[in-house]
């Protein structure tokens, strides 16, 4: 669950950098409101946590920092690029619930109630970019950014 409150802080951070040079205010306001939406999964995911016993990262601070950056660039590309950066990241993370919550004991039916909503949240985020114009992003992006997705999982798993 840690791993996910982290992809959600990222995410959320994505959003605000997305959103912030963002050129058009339709595209804007979309940003804000995955923003939010990220925010609700972000306190799910928290107070999961806190139910298990567990705790966030201690790297978060670093996570949103870095990902508010790679949103701004995504953002500055233009809104069509930036589309397509929501879109691949939402492709990306749905993967990353499903394998979840394959993993997870079949007695957690609260863990997999909030990852369950979340998949069916970041499918619709997804949609929504792709229906507003996002561009395909090339196979090397899409490469680079799980490669980030995956040393962010094994860091996030351990502090």
């Amino acid at each position: 669950m840690r791993i996910n409150h982290t992809g959600e802080i990222c995410a959320q951070a994505l959003y605000h950098g997305q959103g912030v040079v963002s050129k058009t205010g339709e595209v804007q306001l979309k940003m804000q409101q995955a923003a939010i939406e990220e925010g609700d999964h972000l306190a799910w995911c928290r107070k999961r946590l806190d139910e298990l016993g567990s705790h966030t990262s201690y790297l978060n601070p670093l996570w949103y920092a870095g990902s508010f950056c790679i949103g701004m660039v995504a953002g500055m590309v233009g809104d069509a690029w930036s589309l397509g950066f929501v879109a691949e990241t939402e492709r990306q993370v749905i993967r990353h619930l499903e394998t979840h919550l394959h993993l997870l004991p079949e007695k957690d039916q609260r863990s997999h109630r909030i990852l369950a909503q979340m998949e069916k949240d970041e499918a619709r985020h997804r949609d929504e970019a792709i229906a507003s114009g996002a561009r395909e992003l090339p196979a090397m992006i899409k490469q680079g950014m799980a490669l980030s997705a995956k040393v962010m999982v094994k860091t996030v798993y351990w502090i």
